[in-house]
């Protein structure tokens, strides 16, 4: 595997921001997997030249990489190169004014600055840094995002991938899976991603391939009146929303804009030109994106990623977590 120690790829923090997604490495292989761990579950990918042809979702109290073992072997999908971008339990990220040094010493640089941030001794961590855009703060400002994993954590995987014979190329974040998503889709505009779960989300603002910031959310589907199919009833939003669901929007709607505005007034980047919702693992939002279009005043779609690369049959959708294991995937050019 590429990379430095405990089993980072090259495409990680200051390989990556070298490596833009439309300067792509040429793999020898005509296929390869992606994979998202994902609040304590496993989703996985596999790429081809085509697109995406199979995928693999963690069933309901099943052990996350022993299900995703099993799967691989069914489908004789040992030996291929591997993506794997990380559990947001795996890792802390946080924003530091860069040290003075060249990119190939930032990452230890960071090291230095994190280690009285965490709890545990920095011995246990892999730091890996990645810098803002030079255009960030309006050029006043050298910031940095330092990504914190556990050691250990690195090394389950790396020996996890020998057992299958996986050649595991890169351990990555969403937060720059999601940057290659939408660098793929070549938007002409600014644009924040929305991602929610459950409980709780994230909210990504991306320019010129870039991560300017992220945002965690206290909302989620369930604050939004949005149900599983498994509840009966996929929207409580059907006739308008109840009094509790509309005050959950109201908040979810101003985390959105405290973000934007942080965006356009703080990081000098103008408005955002439009907000891509990724299609949650469990649930429908069309339902509400309406009210919140509204409610930021900036157009909102789904982020939907079918048409470019699903080539899945049967039918199968690219939902947030397939998607995030799809865009951990396209820093490599497969072989035709």
């Amino acid at each position: 595997m590429s990379g430095f120690g405990s089993g980072f790829g090259s495409g990680f923090g200051n390989g990556f921001w070298k490596k833009m997604p439309w300067s792509k490495r040429q793999s020898d292989s005509g296929r390869c997997l992606g994979i998202e761990l994902h609040n304590g579950q496993a989703f996985a990918v596999l790429r081809d030249v085509s697109g995406v042809t199979h995928c693999f979702r963690s069933e309901a109290g099943e052990a996350a990489l022993t299900g995703l073992a099993s799967w691989i072997e069914q489908h004789g999908f040992e030996h291929l190169p591997v993506f794997v971008s990380l559990d947001h339990q795996d890792y802390e990220l946080h924003l530091l004014d860069a040290p003075v040094v060249p990119d190939h010493e930032l990452s230890d640089a960071l090291r230095f600055r994190v280690k009285d941030m965490i709890s545990q001794p920095i011995e246990q961590k892999v730091v890996q840094g990645f810098r803002l855009p030079a255009d960030a703060y309006r050029g006043r400002m050298d910031m940095a995002f330092a990504a914190v994993i556990d050691r250990q954590r690195i090394q389950q995987l790396v020996g996890w991938a020998e057992e299958l014979s996986l050649e595991l190329k890169e351990v990555t974040i969403p937060e720059l899976s999601i940057l290659q998503l939408v660098a793929a889709m070549e938007p002409e505009t600014s644009v924040g991603v929305l991602r929610l779960d459950h409980n709780e989300g994230d909210f990504y603002l991306f320019q010129n391939g870039g991560l300017y910031m992220t945002r965690h959310l206290g909302v989620g589907t369930d604050d939004l009146g949005l149900k599983t199919p498994a509840d009966g009833d996929l929207s409580s939003v059907d006739g308008g929303l109840s009094l509790e669901t509309d005050s959950r929007l109201e908040n979810l709607a101003l985390e959105v804009q405290r973000s934007m505005d942080y965006f356009e007034s703080q990081l000098g980047m103008g408005s955002v030109g439009q907000i891509w919702a990724m299609v949650p693992d469990a649930v429908e939002i069309d339902s509400v994106l309406p009210e919140l279009e509204t409610a930021v005043n900036t157009p909102i779609r789904t982020f939907s990623l079918d048409s470019a690369f699903n080539r899945m049959s049967p039918p199968d959708s690219l939902t947030a977590s397939l998607a995030t294991a799809l865009g951990g995937s396209l820093s490599y050019e497969l072989a035709g």
